[in-house]
């Protein structure tokens, strides 16, 4: 606080006294690229405030308690706070070097009374009373709180710019850029809802720093200037940038479905023991994704998570599995008959989510899910159904 105290005296000090408010500063919108840590493969982005002499501060919304004890339980529910923080622009462009992040700088070209208007704004949203808010991946982030801030400044030129079709859905954009990390890709197109396939504008995409930022260059002005004044790339990082389109593994979804369904319709030709034990690891895992699912959807603030069509693949019901295995494992008839009933009831389930697929409405970007479970399923229906008719 006392440092953000010290840089707004001294950017007011620093103008001279006949100078119109703001006429000494300049504004950049920082872009930062992704890193390796899974929370920030999205990029980063914020506000450098520049005055005419002395150091320039970043106005940072991107804060967190990273090794805060109840980071995981908040994250999980969707009830991370972060904050705005403000620090010296060396100390944080060094830091972004340090993780081999790419630092891209656009000037704005604003006027001196929106200059100032945005360092007022920042500084009233810095102070301890005003600077948290709830955290969201895709609506409120700190990617959308520079977007707002600029876009106040200018009169609505950003979003009124921003009305053009996106080039992507919101499910799209997190895949293309977790591509390279295989198990936050599966988890995120597993976990994310409808409400990520639906139609986006620029305005929308602008939740990604790139995308903000491409989105700056598009803006016009009252007069027709552009908004940005020039750019510059601070530095470039060493290592591949991230795809321009999301990777289409659903062929990979259907060969492991199709190698797993097939195991399980032949261990029903063999020990009971060993279906047993497969039942009821499948129930226990894919049960309890699927409550998961519905968990995240009553009970969480994720909203990116809510009406997910996964839960047709796999259903919180077949968590039964877990007790019926134990009276396969034994050789119960009618454990067997009643789980053979519930699997086929899952694969009847994930037909429909098949069906689903042509009703009105929109579509959840699913296949490849349906692609693993209905070979799974089925194959362990047919698994049980050998296992019955051995007796």
């Amino acid at each position: 606080m006392v440092a953000r105290a010290l840089f707004f005296a001294a950017a007011l000090a620093a103008s001279p006294a006949r100078a119109e408010p703001g006429d000494d500063l300049s504004v950049h919108v920082l872009t930062f690229g992704p890193g390796d840590h899974p929370f920030f493969k999205f990029g980063h982005n914020a506000l450098l405030i520049q005055p005419r002499q002395g150091q320039g501060m970043v106005f940072n919304w991107g804060t967190f308690a990273f090794d805060s004890p109840t980071l995981i339980p908040e994250f999980l529910r969707g009830r991370l706070m972060y904050w705005l923080s403000v620090a010296p622009a060396d100390e944080t462009l060094e830091s972004y070097r340090d993780e081999n992040r790419t630092i891209e700088a656009q000037e704005l070209d604003l006027l001196p009374a929106e200059r100032a208007a945005l360092l007022e704004r920042v500084m009233v949203n810095a102070k301890p009373a005003n600077r948290e808010y709830l955290y969201d991946y895709f609506w409120d982030n700190c990617s959308t709180r520079v977007r707002d801030a600029v876009d106040a400044v200018v009169g609505g030129k950003v979003k009124a710019t921003g009305q053009a079709p996106g080039s992507m859905s919101l499910r799209a954009h997190a895949l293309r850029m977790t591509a390279d990390l295989k198990w936050e890709y599966v988890g995120l197109h597993f976990g994310l809802g409808s409400l990520t396939d639906r139609p986006m504008t620029t305005w929308d995409e602008g939740f990604l720093p790139e995308k903000l930022r491409d989105l700056l260059r598009q803006v016009r002005l009252a007069d027709g200037r552009p908004l940005v004044k020039s750019e510059k790339v601070i530095f470039q990082a060493r290592r591949a940038p991230p795809l321009h389109s999301a990777p289409s593994w659903g062929w990979v979804f259907a060969l492991v479905g199709i190698g797993v369904g097939a195991v399980l319709a032949l261990v029903g030709r063999g020990s009971r023991l060993a279906m047993g034990v497969l039942s009821g690891l499948l129930g226990l895992v894919l049960g309890l994704l699927g409550t998961v699912l519905v968990l995240l959807w009553a009970f969480t603030n994720h909203k990116a998570a809510y009406a997910n069509a996964n839960i047709l693949q796999v259903a919180p019901f077949t968590l039964a599995l877990v007790w019926f295995s134990i009276g396969i494992a034994r050789g119960r008839p009618v454990a067997t008959r009643r789980a053979f009933r519930l699997c086929v009831a899952a694969a009847a389930l994930c037909v429909l989510g098949l069906v689903a697929k042509v009703l009105p409405g929109v579509s959840q970007d699913n296949h490849a899910f349906i692609l693993l479970a209905l070979p799974i399923w089925s194959g362990m229906a047919l698994g049980l159904h050998g296992r019955h008719q051995r007796g």
